[in-house]
């Protein structure tokens, strides 16, 4: 009868650290690091992201409260705007692909 508790307390043990290393694995697939090309890449993008959603909440709100004022000049800020917006997309999507590509070697790994 001991030994038949002996062989099921080891089997136990196995199990827990079986579940141990499990966890121990998933923790480490979970957990999201930035390298320093990363970081310096969304420093730089940060600021330009946030002054392209700056500038289009300062035209929407110039022109719904004096649209005399703004319509007759829309055309050139609505150009302005456009011109920004083309390297605030490009940077984007080189984050987010960054981000994608990084993804999927963590998930083959």
């Amino acid at each position: 009868m001991a030994r038949d508790e002996r062989d099921q307390i080891q089997e136990m043990r196995e199990e827990l650290a079986q579940a141990r290393e499990e966890i121990a694995n998933l923790r480490v697939k979970a957990t999201t690091t930035l390298s320093g090309t990363e970081f310096l890449t969304l420093l730089m993008v940060g600021p330009v992201i946030a002054a392209f959603v700056i500038l289009g909440i300062i035209i929407v709100w110039k022109t719904t409260s004096n649209p005399d004022q703004v319509a007759p000049h829309l055309d050139i800020i609505l150009v302005a705007f456009a011109i920004f917006a083309n390297p605030v997309s490009g940077a984007l999507g080189a984050v987010v692909g960054r981000f994608a590509e990084d993804r999927k070697t963590k998930e083959k790994e």
